[in-house]
């Protein structure tokens, strides 16, 4: 079952407009907020908390460029990326470090437990 989670934080190193060249990845380190950090042990996700380099924990969401799903090569867009106030950006602006954004995660079952995908990021202040 798939489920959609929204998370709430502070973004560092954002790869939104291109894909992360040695593992081909868009994604972001997400410190999250409270009301998020409840929301991540909900939702079951196994990834690791770790600290960045400024000191914040941090969790890592990803979306592939590819993925082989049930045996089919699958291609993935970059993630959609839009304003505080829902309207996609014309011009794709860097999500720099310190930028208040929302991450929409879509969270699915697999073999090794629960799966996450990056599928859009709201910048709601950006920095």
């Amino acid at each position: 079952m798939t489920q959609t989670v929204y998370f709430t934080g502070v973004a560092y190193w954002a790869k939104l407009e291109e894909p992360d060249q040695k593992y081909q990845y868009w994604g972001l380190d997400l410190a999250l907020d409270e009301e998020s950090k409840q929301k991540f042990k909900e939702s079951g996700l196994t990834l690791k908390v770790k600290k960045n380099a400024d000191g914040a924990e941090v969790v890592s969401l990803r979306r592939p460029v590819q993925k082989l799903i049930k045996g089919e090569l699958v291609d993935f867009e970059k993630p959609k990326l839009v304003d505080k106030d829902n309207n996609d950006y014309v011009d794709r602006p860097l999500v720099g470090n310190g930028s208040f954004v929302t991450c929409k995660v879509l969270v699915y079952n697999t073999r090794k437990g629960p799966g996450h995908r990056l599928e859009a990021v709201r910048v709601d202040q950006l920095s």
